[in-house]
């Protein structure tokens, strides 16, 4: 009975020890920047990565501890589909199109898989889910929907790298809450023979994928002496 309480006396100093540790190493951030490219889907395009176009970004991430990330990102693209891409009879006689260019800025949450601690061996790599909240905007001349809500959600992974240095790749779904990004709504003025020229129950998708580097930086640490 002794040798028992002993042991599990042993595992919890262990136990307490790692998360001491662990605490020191946490909360810490990293700075990142990527480049990928993004595309839509909607009334003109349906076929996911068709029409992709390359898109830049850069994000904070806030690692609150091995599992659990924060994370503000930054992207700019642009998004472009054209009916005349289709070997659809229905889409060649409609003959729509559109481009634009297209910032979005998220705030994210990632949950990792296994632990993930920088610079460390024995967490090498780790994949992740993460979600959050976006806003879309278009520093286009377009009168409708220059801004717009939406839901990104997706998946990635990371790597440890040299010291400080993580690189990973990421890819973001994006559910909108319109149905105009592509200029398919009905206008008013408009009279189109087409009598099905949109999905009007449809919002339209953007799709966003990337590989990044990081850096890694601490937070400045109080002295425990004057805490």
């Amino acid at each position: 009975m002794q040798i028992r309480i002993r042991l599990l006396g042993l595992a919890l100093l262990m136990l307490m020890g790692a998360t001491t540790i662990r605490a020191q190493e946490f909360p810490n951030a990293d700075i990142g920047i990527q480049l990928g490219g993004g595309f839509y889907l909607g009334d003109i395009n349906k076929v996911p990565f068709k029409g992709t176009r390359p898109a830049v970004g850069a994000f904070y991430r806030h690692n609150i501890n091995v599992r659990y990330s924060a994370k503000a990102l930054l992207s700019f693209g642009q998004i472009t589909a054209s009916d005349s891409k289709y070997k659809s009879e229905y889409q060649k006689e409609r003959d729509c199109s559109f481009k634009r260019y297209l910032g979005h800025f998220s705030i994210l949450g990632e949950f990792n898989f296994l632990p993930f601690v920088f610079g460390k061996k024995d967490t090498p790599f780790a994949t992740y889910l993460q979600g959050g909240m976006g806003v879309g905007f278009f520093p286009d001349d377009a009168k409708m929907d220059k801004v717009i809500v939406d839901i990104p959600f997706g998946f990635g992974v990371k790597f440890n790298s040299y010291r400080r240095f993580v690189y990973g790749a990421d890819f973001l779904m994006i559910k909108t809450f319109s149905d105009n990004i592509d200029f398919m709504s009905p206008r008013p003025s408009e009279i189109n023979k087409m009598k099905q020229r949109y999905v009007s129950s449809n919002n339209d998708w953007l799709s966003y994928f990337s590989i990044y580097l990081a850096y890694k930086f601490e937070y400045p640490q109080k002295c425990p002496t004057f805490d």
